[in-house]
């Protein structure tokens, strides 16, 4: 009797504890190199040449921990922490967070999604992930708009994947209570306004074609700001011929104040794997200014890796940046050349992942 109580005992914990497995994974990318730019403005109002060192030129440096439990049947405890930090100083990015890329923790279900709570990635970073070929690199779509590396404090986040119609539903919708904490107001008692986000995209795959749709809005992350909103509308296309996929994307930026302003963004971009080792990857992005004060500026950006192993590769990006009498974008973003600049520039850099 004494041994099969044993054996039955033995049989419940090897049970409990294949139903409970669990995984931690550190996980990294240290990129780092050098880069050339003409026409960069001066202090006293002119343009000269910059020489220097740049971190995260192709992928932002960073090193994070993924942290997994299966609770069985299908449902599984998540962990994300991610830092970003800059290779060339030793600083931290994302305004001094410790984890500013991600830090949440959430459930997971082989069945309906996942449903987290931190600080994550907005849809319109998904947008960029999906359709800006040379993002995440430093000269990609968000030198012309920010919110494409965007992430958001407080912030409540679904993700699923659905089988419909022969192809595949992909959902994100993001909210958060106050996306900036750090520079805004955060969460304020009486006036749940200041600092809301709400973030979605719908993504369908059907064989080698996506479509995507993008729908972003913030209310202004200060008391003083809380009646202003800034709303995003994308949508993006995608077809991959194999060995190279074909991009077109919109995004439509408007801004609800004092004074209203809006911006339309558009993009063609490729991706080619030229062999197992080369990859290029290339992109054309226009602005068509409303009254923003932007211009109408066209931004060329063309990023090469090659890779010496799994984890270590070298990379050049080439791009340049083509300005009209009243518009002013530079590579390091609006205001930093001399108006009406075509700007050029150069990068080489290692990344290496671990």
């Amino acid at each position: 009797m004494n041994k099969a109580l044993i054996a039955l005992s033995a049989a419940s914990l090897a049970s409990t504890a294949a139903m409970a497995q669990s995984s931690v994974t550190l996980y990294g990318i240290v990129d780092a190199g050098v880069q050339w730019t003409n026409h960069n403005l001066t202090s006293s109002g002119g343009g000269a040449s910059t020489f220097a060192a740049e971190s995260g030129g192709a992928s932002t440096s960073r090193w994070g921990i993924i942290a997994r439990e299966d609770l069985g049947g299908g449902l599984a405890a998540v962990v994300n922490l991610e830092n970003g930090f800059d290779a060339t100083k030793g600083t931290v990015n994302n305004g001094g967070r410790l984890f500013g890329r991600s830090a949440f923790v959430g459930l997971k279900s082989s069945t309906y999604g996942q449903l987290t709570f931190g600080r994550m990635k907005t849809a319109v970073y998904e947008f960029g992930v999906l359709y800006d070929a040379v993002g995440p690199a430093t000269w990609s779509a968000s030198v012309l708009d920010s919110a494409i590396v965007g992430r958001a404090d407080n912030s409540v986040n679904y993700e699923g994947s659905f089988a419909i119609g022969g192809g595949k539903l992909g959902i994100k919708n993001l909210y958060s209570f106050g996306y900036d904490s750090v520079a805004g107001a955060g969460p304020v008692a009486g006036d749940y306004k200041i600092g809301k986000e709400e973030s979605l995209m719908l993504t369908y795959d059907y064989g080698a074609a996506n479509i995507g749709l993008l729908y972003d809005a913030q209310n202004g992350n200060t008391v003083a700001a809380r009646n202003t909103r800034i709303s995003r509308y994308g949508v993006g296309v995608s077809y991959d011929f194999k060995p190279f996929q074909l991009i077109a994307a919109y995004r439509l930026y408007t801004q609800r104040a004092a004074v209203n302003t809006s911006e339309a963004l558009y993009w063609l971009a490729t991706r080619y794997q030229a062999t197992p080792f080369l990859n290029i990857n290339a992109a054309v992005y226009y602005v068509d200014d409303r009254n923003t004060g932007h211009g109408q500026p066209i931004m060329v950006s063309i990023l090469g890796s090659y890779l010496l192993s799994k984890q270590t590769d070298i990379y050049l990006n080439v791009a340049m940046v083509a300005n009209k009498a009243n518009s002013s974008l530079g590579l390091a973003g609006y205001n930093t050349v001399t108006e009406g600049a075509l700007q050029t520039g150069a990068m080489i850099g290692v990344r290496h992942r671990f």
